[in-house]
């Protein structure tokens, strides 16, 4: 890894797939199951392995396990295990590369309780070019009766695309009396374009720490710390209510911006519990067009000290998928909120 990259440059140059690039990957539900969830779209089935293709994957995950997972106790106990059952002939049976994947995913996540373990058949990258405008950032803004802002948000991209467009749409909502941002489809992205959303919410006067990612140093058991803060904004949206929607597809810096928001105190939760993924990493190639992602650090809000992972970001107010925004659409005009269907 090129040591003049950021942790959050990784993030997302390495792990994009969890995103915009890939998204059959970041819009999985929290236990995903499925082999078509870790195999690429335009991935051919025809691959057979083979054993010394599979001792050479096994190899190479357990590398990275014990090198570079940021829990490295964990990391050592997942790749024995993954030892083990290679020396115990688990895999003997075991051609198809896709399932291969499956198979892997699922000991490593029932080992780690780490929903972004993964491996993949097929590069997520292939035919899938990063965003380069803004008109790729994933923002879909209006407005509600009520004069209630709405914004839907599929992704974090970097900064260089994510900033201007955040720009667009607050301008654009700026004098609505309540604001409402759904989550409920992101899957994830750059923590940088978090910290830049969530400033908006912020009092310019202050610089506010909004989150930490805590990344191991490789091969070691060291860290260290990439701290993320509040930044100038064009415009603020203070004094007024604001909501956001959360479910069972939103995930990472989904999840983050939605947790950043309700430990400051700065917004209502509304919806179901996400999915828990708070520990990013970046896609490692194993060759035979299998990849492995192995979580190399783990968020730490400042508030906290604690993240999402594993339990996911509760809602201050708990809604049915079909109802989360009549709920926050609700309580923005002051009414009862509607009940969770039963």
């Amino acid at each position: 890894m090129n040591p003049t990259v950021t942790g959050s440059q990784m993030l997302y140059r390495r792990s994009s797939f969890l995103i915009a690039c890939f998204a059959t990957i970041s819009t999985l539900v929290a236990a995903p199951s499925t082999a078509s969830a870790e195999v690429a779209s335009d991935t051919a089935q025809s691959v057979l392995l083979d054993q010394t293709t599979v001792r050479k994957v096994i190899g190479g995950i357990a590398v990275e396990l014990r090198e570079g997972y940021v829990f490295p106790d964990v990391g050592m106990q997942a790749a024995d295990a993954l030892e083990k059952a290679l020396r115990t002939n688990a895999y003997a049976g075991v051609t198809d590369p896709a399932q291969f994947a499956l198979q892997l995913t699922e000991q490593l996540r029932a080992i780690t309780n780490d929903s972004h373990m993964r491996v993949i058949f097929g590069s997520p990258f292939r035919n899938q070019p990063p965003p380069t405008t803004p008109q790729d950032a994933g923002f879909e803004v209006k407005r509600l009766d009520g004069n209630i802002g709405y914004i839907h948000l599929a992704r974090f991209v970097p900064p260089e695309v994510f900033n201007p467009a955040a720009d667009d749409a607050m301008r654009n909502l700026s004098d609505t009396a309540a604001l409402i941002i759904d989550m409920r489809d992101n899957g994830g992205g750059h923590p940088a374009s978090v910290a830049y959303l969530v400033s908006f919410f912020l009092d310019p006067g202050k610089r506010v720490h909004i989150n930490d990612l805590i990344w191991r140093n490789r091969g070691t058991s060291t860290f260290r710390t990439e701290s993320f803060w509040s930044s100038s904004t064009p415009v603020h949206y203070l004094g007024k209510p604001v909501y956001v929607l959360v479910g069972p597809k939103t995930y990472s810096a989904g999840e983050e911006f939605a947790y950043d928001l309700q430990m400051l105190k700065r917004a209502t939760v509304v919806g179901a519990t996400t999915r828990g993924g708070a520990n990013p990493g970046g896609l490692n190639e194993l060759g035979s067009d299998l990849f492995v992602v192995v979580p190399t650090g783990r968020a730490e809000n400042p508030i906290t000290h604690s993240n999402w992972g594993g339990v996911g970001v509760r809602p201050d107010v708990q809604a049915a998928l079909e109802a989360t925004q009549q709920t926050a659409v609700a309580l923005a005009k002051g009414q009862p909120a509607t009940p969770l269907a039963r």
